[in-house]
């Protein structure tokens, strides 16, 4: 009984996994093609913030099924090889929304109009 519970929770976690890889990977062909577009009008600065939220976006999604994958890694190496991915992704994140926090500062700053003294 115990064994025939686990093995649909692992097939769940396992379809959960390709589902979150899968839409993870769909954001970010969709933001991908909404930047190419952004490029073919001419605006290049909006093709910048659109390609980043895709990216991520995308690996927020990317991100959530590397955590199912710690759920049901069968061994210490596999769970390490999770972790070491997970915190490469989550830096890469965490670097990108930085990116874009400090562009959009920039960019604020910019059109802010100077004051005459």
């Amino acid at each position: 009984m115990f064994d025939q519970i686990e093995g649909i929770f692992q097939l769940v976690v396992s379809y959960g996994i390709l589902l979150l890889e899968a839409v993870g990977a769909v954001v970010i062909m969709i933001y991908s093609i909404r930047s190419i577009i952004c490029l073919c009008k001419k605006k290049s600065d909006m093709s910048r913030h659109v390609m980043t939220e895709g990216i991520t976006t995308g690996l927020s999604f990317l991100l959530g099924s590397e955590v199912l994958k710690t759920i049901v890694a069968p061994d210490w190496s596999a769970i390490g090889m999770t972790c070491a991915i997970l915190l490469i992704r989550a830096a890469v994140t965490i670097l990108v929304r930085w990116e874009n926090k400090v562009e959009r500062e920039v960019e604020a700053n910019e059109k802010q109009p100077e004051k005459a003294d």
